[in-house]
């Protein structure tokens, strides 16, 4: 017999001590502790109603990636439709589904030919059709998803390399535009001057100070995380961290800001969600010279404006609030974020008024801190985690920038002039504030004159002749709907015709140095120039704004230092208060000859019935008397430039009856266009 501590043929010299373990009874009393634990708890039935089936295929998937599978699926269902009217056409057009089953390459090959002859999309809007190949490629890559989620079987390689030499035969005959976006860097010297641009101009007007203090904010955040868009508009006050830090070279504690950015790009499961997510550090720098790039400065007033220190009801609010008119009242929507469009629509704005050929997009600030980290301090994997990627491959395809100075003087044995190519391959290179904003006359006749424009009016003007004989009320809705088509063309065509005239002015300013250069004359410095627009006056709280944020220090005692963050803090909640909304309306004809006196600015606060009544009065004359009015004839609202009185005319009141001013019934909205244009020199 062979002991216990000996293994057996074929054991290991563990299991001995298993069969020991197994041969172990529990005593009498163990029995009981467990009969009576047994007890006090009982399994949970599966009484669940959840079935696995009910889940949607696309279930945490991006809502982004949603919208542009159902646009895929709503152009097949359209295509079937379309063929199933033919005469004699297959059954299977019947159902999209079933057709999709039973598609060959060639029906494929059809579809997204018919794809390009589409011209109207959601609500009849109109499409902006093809221009990238790389757009046709990537709704080549949704259908084929939709065909695996319809089919359940991936697609087979035959077809799909008969489909893709079919793409490459549409980008052919389309002649679609093969090359990659340029992906042009933005650096931090690059958006000093973009923030003093948003807190000094006056040419963009916002229902709040706030709104400002919110978009150079953003700025700063986008430059500094090289987050994307999405995980920046959802951060929320529960993500900060506001410390004091030790200062390990001695002297005062340091203040820190540690956030991190949860909702980032992909489809992750919340663990994943959380182990992902990238915690940032924002340590106080100090004896910075200027203050407008000085992240601690704005979120410490933004902090303080939103009362966030200690109130846990603000966890879940969005540091990028929403701001919108609510009954007439502007209100301050902190539990929603700001919408991805209301913000590509400031940073266009701000960029057209700084001067920039291209509106600053927010995926330019991952260029140009990519490219820092990929040359700096970082390992590739440091880079990959920060910037949210799988692999180096996705930062070398997209985000690498791919414009190189150096190569002279690589070639040469020269070193490198860092400071050359980084103002040559930056934004900041085709900034001038020349640039043109607005179509003069010249060019907004042209395009009145454009065939398409003049085919939208004349249908519109059958159409309204009809209505004039025949009087039938069914004409109304489709009328309307011919006049929003003409407005719809001429803005699309007069953008159109912006862009070119604004791509043209700088080869034609390139030009014009050059020839300066050559004939020995002086070409005009940037700072040389005396810039032609009009200077509008800004209200005190934005002045104290702008002085305390361009402030040189005066002393470099750590004191004089802190103080002067102390009172920029203090001139951000100022301006971010809420009874400090900005005057849209201001008067571009106002008498600005020297400032009053302080009892004379508090006297104005509420002004008399005949301060009042002399103010409608100036107002109304200049109504009457002006080529190009600063005000609308309909409700008063002034406006400092002409372009701003028409786009509140179009917005406000194309649907009026009636004309105010002269106290006249008007029939139609032509009528009241015709009217305005005629009478008060406002055409739209």
């Amino acid at each position: 017999m062979e002991p216990d501590h000996l293994p057996r043929k074929g054991e290991s010299d563990f299991q001995p001590h298993i069969r020991s373990i197994q041969r172990h009874r529990p005593s009498r009393e163990e029995c009981v502790n467990q009969g009576t634990r047994r007890g006090l708890y009982k399994d949970p039935a599966d009484d669940t109603d959840e079935d696995l089936s009910d889940v949607p295929e696309d279930y945490g998937q991006s809502d982004n990636t949603k919208k542009l599978r159902f646009r895929l699926v709503d152009r097949w269902g359209r295509f079937c439709r379309t063929k199933a009217a033919e005469p004699f056409a297959d059954l299977k057009w019947s159902d999209a589904e079933e057709a999709l089953r039973q598609a060959s390459p060639k029906d494929m090959h059809r579809f997204l030919n018919w794809c390009f002859k589409l011209e109207r999309g959601k609500d009849g809007r109109r499409l902006k059709g093809y221009n990238k190949a790389s757009a046709l490629k990537e709704d080549w890559k949704y259908f084929r998803g939709y065909y695996t989620k319809v089919t359940k079987n991936p697609m087979s390689k035959e077809m799909g390399a008969a489909v893709r030499k079919g793409i490459r035969r549409l980008i052919d005959k389309y002649g679609l535009d093969t090359q990659v976006r340029d992906n042009t860097p933005v650096y931090i010297e690059d958006m000093v001057p973009f923030n003093e641009t948003i807190l000094q101009t006056r040419e963009k007007r916002f229902h709040l100070g706030f709104q400002r203090i919110l978009l150079c904010f953003y700025v700063m955040m986008g430059l500094f995380t090289v987050s994307r868009k999405g995980a920046m508009l959802h951060l929320q006050y529960k993500h900060l961290v506001v410390t004091l830090q030790k200062n390990p070279h001695g002297g005062p504690p340091v203040p820190m800001v540690d956030f991190r950015a949860e909702f980032i790009k992909g489809f992750l499961g919340m663990k994943e969600l959380y182990w992902n997510s990238n915690t940032f550090s924002l340590p106080e720098i100090i004896y910075g010279v200027s203050l407008v790039f000085s992240p601690r400065v704005f979120l410490f007033a933004m902090l303080f404006h939103a009362n966030a220190f200690e109130a846990p009801k603000m966890d879940d609010y969005y540091v990028f609030c929403k701001v919108e008119v609510v009954k007439g009242q502007v209100r301050i929507l902190r539990d929603q974020p700001m919408s991805a469009g209301t913000l590509n629509a400031q940073l266009r704005s701000f960029s057209e008024i700084h001067g920039s050929l291209n509106a600053l997009l927010s995926h330019q600030f991952r260029y140009g801190s990519g490219k820092m980290l990929d040359e700096r301090w970082v390992s590739d994997a440091q880079r990959n985690l920060i910037m949210k990627h799988a692999s180096s491959t996705t930062f070398l395809n997209h985000y690498r920038p791919r414009r190189h100075v150096s190569m002279q003087e690589h070639m040469l044995g020269l070193p490198p002039d860092k400071e050359f190519e980084r103002a040559v391959t930056s934004i900041s290179r085709w900034i001038d504030k020349w640039r043109p904003r607005y179509l003069n006359d010249m060019e907004k006749a042209s395009v009145e004159r454009d065939p398409e424009l003049q085919a939208a009016i004349q249908r519109r003007e059958d159409l309204a002749d009809e209505y004039e004989h025949s009087q039938d009320p069914t004409l109304i809705p489709l009328l309307r709907e011919r006049q929003q088509d003409v407005t719809n063309t001429r803005r699309r065509l007069q953008y159109k015709r912006r862009k070119e005239v604004r791509q043209e002015f700088s080869r034609k300013q390139a030009v014009i140095d050059i020839e300066r250069q050559l004939s020995g004359s002086a070409v005009h410095d940037e700072d040389d120039r005396e810039f032609s627009q009009a200077e509008y006056e800004m209200p005190p709280a934005q002045i104290r704004l702008v002085e305390k944020l361009l402030v040189v220090p005066t002393s470099w005692s750590l004191e004089a230092e802190w103080q002067r963050r102390h009172e920029a803090v203090e001139a951000i909640k100022e301006r971010a208060a809420p009874g400090t909304a900005e005057a849209i309306g201001a008067a571009r004809w106002r008498n600005n000859e020297s400032i009053q006196p302080e009892r004379e600015i508090e006297q104005e606060e509420h002004p008399s019935i005949s301060a009042w009544e002399a103010k409608f009065q100036e107002t109304k004359e200049h109504i009457q008397t002006a080529q190009k009015p600063l005000a609308c004839f309909q409700c008063y609202k002034t406006s400092s430039q002409h372009q701003g009185v028409q786009r509140h005319f179009r917005t406000a009141h194309l649907g009026d009856c009636k004309c105010n001013f002269c106290d006249m019934e008007l029939l139609h909205q032509m009528h009241l266009q015709n009217h305005a244009a005629a009478v008060h020199h406002l055409r739209t």
